[in-house]
């Protein structure tokens, strides 16, 4: 996965300090750059669209050091009236770090999609007994990225991605895993152990509907499942949650899904023994 940060070079403190004094000592020290080159170029990237925040992620500060620079900081004039003080210098790595930042590199983080979605999606797909490291062999990505989604140390995932989970999620929800060999029934095991462990539940305890929102909190918990014909029958009818895959329809873009009911009440009958909610 690439990075669009901009280049920093982050040097321990002791070298830092010898660098430092060095460059004193030479009478190259600059620790400081023009605002107004730095403030050009922020109002630049604002033009375009480039929100603090997206401004910030790239160049590796923080919002409130993009919003000073253009802004200046805050004072008090004479008569108590509160105003803005125009920034005339600043620290030369935000320097360094803001004007190395382009429009298409905003872009691309914008772009960017909430990783809560495509971490429902896995862990839904990891309870059914889907070993994390076939959906990241599937999707064309490392492991460990997988295992960051679905921990939830990855908050943002590209919509290359997001797409590519939304696809796999709608192919295999009431899929089994296969189970031919020793190997690939150890997997489906420590697939299930590790939802059960955490309590993820599966596709049919979610609600499509709402499985991209944040502040959605799914009922379910894991409970031991089993893929029969009859769920089979039901999956060609269930909607797809992805509404960038073409020609399905999207519970995204405000459907609901038709059989939500019915499928929630089929789900707590399917899964009744050894399951709580």
């Amino acid at each position: 996965m690439c990075s669009t940060r901009a280049p920093a070079v982050s040097l321990p403190h002791g070298e830092y300090t010898r660098r430092r004094a060095r460059q004193i000592a030479y009478g190259r020290w600059q620790p400081w750059a023009d605002a107004v080159i730095v403030r050009s170029h922020v109002r630049h990237l604002r033009a375009t669209g480039a929100s603090y925040e997206a401004i910030a992620a790239v160049a590796g500060v923080s919002p409130m050091t993009v919003h000073r620079v253009l802004h200046g900081k805050p004072h008090t004039e004479d008569r108590g009236r509160a105003g803005r003080q125009p920034l005339t210098r600043v620290s030369a790595v935000a320097a360094q770090r803001l004007l190395a930042v382009t429009p298409a590199m905003v872009e691309k983080v914008a772009a960017r999609r909430d990783a809560i979605g495509a971490r429902r999606r896995l862990q839904a797909l990891i309870a059914v007994g889907h070993p994390p490291a076939a959906l990241a062999h599937t999707l064309g990505i490392a492991p460990r990225a997988v295992t960051r989604i679905v921990r939830g140390t990855i908050v943002t995932v590209g919509p290359d991605l997001h797409a590519g989970v939304c696809e796999l999620y709608d192919r295999l929800w009431d899929m089994a895993p296969p189970e031919r060999t020793l190997t690939e029934r150890k997997a489906a095991a420590a697939a299930h152990t590790l939802a059960a462990g955490r309590g993820w539940p599966a596709p049919m305890g979610l609600d499509d509907s709402r499985i991209d929102d944040r502040a959605y909190r799914p009922r379910a918990h894991w409970r031991p499942t089993a893929v029969s014909g009859d769920t089979r029958h039901r999956r060609c009818e269930r909607p797809s949650t992805c509404a960038a895959l073409p020609g399905k329809p999207s519970t995204i873009a405000g459907r609901q899904p038709p059989d939500c009911g019915a499928r929630c009440e089929a789900t707590s009958a399917r899964h009744r023994d050894g399951g709580h909610s």
